[in-house]
């Protein structure tokens, strides 16, 4: 199948879009370490370690997530479907750090 008759559904545009979002929010928290040491002379520079690798990997994700949203066809929904993929992946692997983490301070 040609990458120009690809379409997608409603469902999974909507599918598309959370994700996307969902990536979006992921990145926003990673900025919250730096902009709360913004100042502190004792700062080392390792806050900003999230901000750099949510950068790299939820933020292009978002982007190819949202243009399969909003587009809906061709190669974006192919691209999207990848995406969506790694998405998951990267949502599940946080998720696992956040469990990891509440159980080490419990």
């Amino acid at each position: 199948m040609d990458q120009t008759e690809i379409k997608a559904s409603p469902k999974l545009r909507a599918i598309f879009l959370v994700v996307s979002i969902t990536m979006f929010v992921l990145w926003g928290l990673s900025l919250i370490p730096p902009i709360k040491a913004w100042g502190d002379p004792n700062e080392d520079g390792f806050s900003y370690l999230p901000v750099f690798w949510a950068t790299i990997t939820c933020l292009p994700v978002g982007l190819y997530l949202l243009a399969g949203a909003f587009v809906g066809r061709g190669r974006h929904v192919a691209r999207a479907r990848t995406a969506l993929f790694l998405g998951g992946g990267l949502l599940l692997l946080v998720l696992g750090f956040l469990i990891a983490q509440h159980v080490a301070e419990s």
